[in-house]
């Protein structure tokens, strides 16, 4: 089955032992696992809510706070140390974004917010779109209580992406005429609307008269939207699924292609920028610090597997570390004859990865197995 083709993969890659390579390559049916206490499910997503997800959209917050105030001093006086200045404030931002985009659930549910924040896989060139449509757009539409009820593919950081970092970005915004006034007015629309959004969902999860942590905290209450505390783990499992897939089948499989000759560089995430492979490792990280946030407590001392724990956790080094030696871009190493294998590496570990969270990790929660990372998006 492939599920166990893709487990003796990562059991070959990280060189396991003979006994912890047979547990790997267990197809499910066979896999250990039993149903933990509810309230051990209880203290896996609380520690995780509190401890990993609310910080990172504290971060969040400030971080487009700092990137719409750059880009207001900028367009108020347009001038290359400021351009400068916005663009490492963009860098901070998308940053922060990257370390929290793969939590799909709660206050960024709501509004569309995800896809607001980063409209992308963009098979269509719907953000191109957005972006043209606005800089002819009536001025009104681009206020704020307007803007954030628009097309969401102009909205977020792949929409700011092309305003400063496209070819010719930097003259069209410091020319000084109207159509740089008119790019300043969607390039402040568009960082006003990412500050708005991660300062109300921050704000969602901590504040308020319930707090979404506190929805996790009491997770199977009486007027809970989980009927049990296990139904939220499912939602976190989900999540962890979430940072490695977005790595494993869109952001290395979409630019490698089917060989050197058919790479597409330009469907890297942020190629304008050159942050798609700083973006590949931050979702890495991410995904290796949200297990570490609550999921290897409970997978080592509650379901009592230090195999699969330490597997996990050799799982998520070899895939940081792989990422780490590919360079000097993600758009360069995959048209790159010589640099192109450890792409296609990181493809197969963290492909490897994925299935062992699905399958492996699920088991030992006693998660019902065979969701899609993606339900409900």
């Amino acid at each position: 089955m492939m599920v166990r083709g893709l487990l003796r993969t990562l059991s070959l890659v990280l060189g396991l032992t003979a006994a912890g390579a047979s547990a790997a390559e267990l197809p499910a049916a066979e896999l250990p696992g039993a149903e933990l206490p509810e309230a051990e499910h209880r203290r896996l997503v609380e520690a995780i809510a509190t401890g990993y997800a609310a910080p990172r959209y504290a971060a969040l917050e400030a971080a487009t706070a700092r990137l719409d105030a750059a880009a207001e001093s900028f367009c108020a006086a347009p001038a290359r140390p400021r351009l400068v200045e916005m663009r490492r404030h963009h860098a901070e931002a998308a940053d922060a974004w990257q370390r929290i985009q793969h939590v799909r659930f709660g206050p960024i549910e709501y509004f569309s917010r995800s896809a607001r924040f980063a409209f992308w896989p963009d098979p269509r060139n719907s953000v191109g779109r957005a972006v043209e449509e606005l800089l002819k757009a009536d001025p009104a539409q681009l206020a704020p209580d307007v803007f954030g009820r628009g097309n969401v593919a102009g909205q977020g950081f792949p929409a700011l992406e092309r305003l400063v970092f496209a070819d010719g970005a930097e003259a069209q915004l410091m020319a000084g005429d109207d159509g740089a006034r008119r790019r300043c007015a969607v390039l402040r629309a568009i960082t006003r609307n990412l500050a708005g959004m991660a300062a109300d969902v921050h704000r969602e999860w901590v504040g308020g008269d319930r707090p979404f942590v506190e929805v996790l905290r009491h997770a199977g209450a009486s007027d809970s939207p989980y009927q049990r505390p296990s139904e939220a783990t499912l939602d976190v499992v989900k999540a962890l699924h979430l940072a490695v897939e977005l790595v494993s089948d869109h952001k290395l499989s979409r630019p490698l292609g089917a060989s050197v000759q058919a790479a597409r560089p330009r469907l890297a995430e942020a190629w304008r920028s050159g942050r798609s492979l700083d973006n590949v490792r931050l979702d890495l990280a991410a995904g290796a610090e949200l297990y570490e946030a609550g999921f290897a407590d409970t997978v080592r001392r509650a379901a009592g597997d230090a195999a699969l724990d330490d597997l996990m956790r050799r799982a998520f080094a070899q895939s940081r570390a792989t990422a780490a030696a590919i360079g000097p871009s993600l758009e360069a190493a995959v048209a790159d004859a010589r640099r192109r294998p450890s792409v296609e590496r990181l493809v197969k570990e963290t492909a490897a990865l994925k299935a062992l969270v699905a399958q492996r990790l699920t088991a030992a929660l006693g998660i019902p197995l065979g969701f899609n990372a993606l339900d409900g998006d």
